[in-house]
């Protein structure tokens, strides 16, 4: 059920990526959902309902705090008072479109698998069961490489993701991204552990789904308080992470072009423009 959370989450918080993607978020998740468990035509129906009604209230009641979020990014961006600190703040706003995601949708969800049959849940488990050894074998191979590939490769990844959002990387923007990471400490093990403890949590709870009056009300706390199967290396290094990431963001951002500037400033425009455009029409 998490997942189902995440695939929402991704669309809803990227840039929705498009009008498009919004508008037909719901056969794009039935397509995702399908990947992990069958439901029956029932079970659809039910999801459909609270599908609509989740769909409804993010529109009349969510995109308005995206637009202005995203105007006060623009905002420090023009005026050039983009500082790591408000880097930390505005990636602290986007953790609050999350959760509040996810709380709004955890009751429905915990509905939904309360009335998971057993071949259902085995499927589910299945499925999330090999992703997990997919991802550990992605992480011994990464291993197995040595420091300076698995550097290169960090490298690379930070450079992608800025480039998205400002165009080619001018020289000094470059080394500002190598100077910083081989100072991020890799957490993959450790959200791969989250990531197993969580779902061992869930699979527990599931399967005493039909012996426990208050099922859906300990589901709802799980999926709520997901924080509380991170170990405390993982919160401390991701804490450590974020803030060189914005120490690191602020550097570049005083090394921006006028060209990179714009074009930053025109995806924030885009996204603004889309949101405003889905709360406008159904």
């Amino acid at each position: 059920m998490k997942k189902l959370i995440l695939i929402l989450g991704m669309v809803l918080l990227a840039g929705c990526s498009t009008k498009f993607t919004y508008n037909n978020l719901d056969w794009l998740v039935h397509w995702y959902v399908d990947d992990y468990v069958e439901l029956s035509d029932q079970q659809e129906k039910l999801f459909d309902q609270h599908f609509a009604n989740w769909m409804d209230w993010h529109r009349n009641q969510e995109l308005a705090k995206y637009v202005e979020h995203l105007k006060r990014l623009r905002s420090d961006i023009e005026k050039g008072t983009l500082t790591a600190q408000s880097i930390a703040d505005h990636l602290w706003a986007s953790r609050q479109h999350w959760e509040r995601l996810r709380d709004h949708v955890s009751p429905e969800l915990a509905e939904l698998a309360k009335n998971l049959t057993d071949d259902q849940v085995e499927s589910l488990f299945d499925e999330l069961n090999e992703e997990n050894d997919d991802i550990a074998e992605q992480l011994a191979e990464a291993e197995s490489k040595s420091d300076a590939e698995n550097e290169k490769a960090r490298i690379a990844d930070i450079e992608d993701g800025i480039s998205d959002y400002i165009g080619k990387l001018s020289d000094k923007q470059q080394a500002i991204i190598k100077q910083h990471a081989p100072d991020f400490h890799g957490t993959r093990a450790l959200w791969l552990s989250y990531r197993r403890d969580f779902q061992k949590a869930a699979r527990a709870l599931i399967d005493k789904r039909n012996d426990m009056p208050d099922f859906e009300a300990q589901f709802i706390v799980l999926l709520t308080h997901p924080d509380e199967f991170r170990s405390t290396d993982y919160r401390q290094l991701q804490l450590q992470n974020t803030a060189l990431y914005g120490r690191m963001l602020e550097q570049v951002f005083y090394t921006l072009s006028d060209k990179q500037k714009n074009k930053l400033i025109n995806k924030i425009d885009d996204m603004i423009s889309d949101f405003e455009y889905l709360m406008r029409n159904d």
